[in-house]
């Protein structure tokens, strides 16, 4: 009986490791996702000038005047007001 419960926490514990060794360049669900192109220090985020909503720079709807917003609908109802 000793022996079996020692070959079970060996089995686990083998498992475990195994488990835990991946192909390399595989990515983990915890690790997160960077664009290639992001660099190293990431990107810059500015904030909506209707909601200030902070968004990544290449996502945002620069208008005329210069204010940058999240969307085309916020920089509608800015011009508006």
């Amino acid at each position: 009986m000793k022996f079996l419960l020692w070959a079970l926490v060996v089995a686990v514990i083998v498992a475990w490791l195994l488990r835990g060794k991946q192909a390399p360049g595989v990515a983990t669900p915890s690790s997160p996702a960077v664009k290639p192109d992001a660099g190293p220090e990431g990107e810059s985020m500015i904030s909506c000038a209707h909601c200030g909503t902070h968004i990544p720079l290449s996502e945002s709807i620069v208008a005329a005047s210069g204010a940058a917003f999240c969307s085309e609908e916020h920089r509608r109802l800015h011009a508006g007001a």
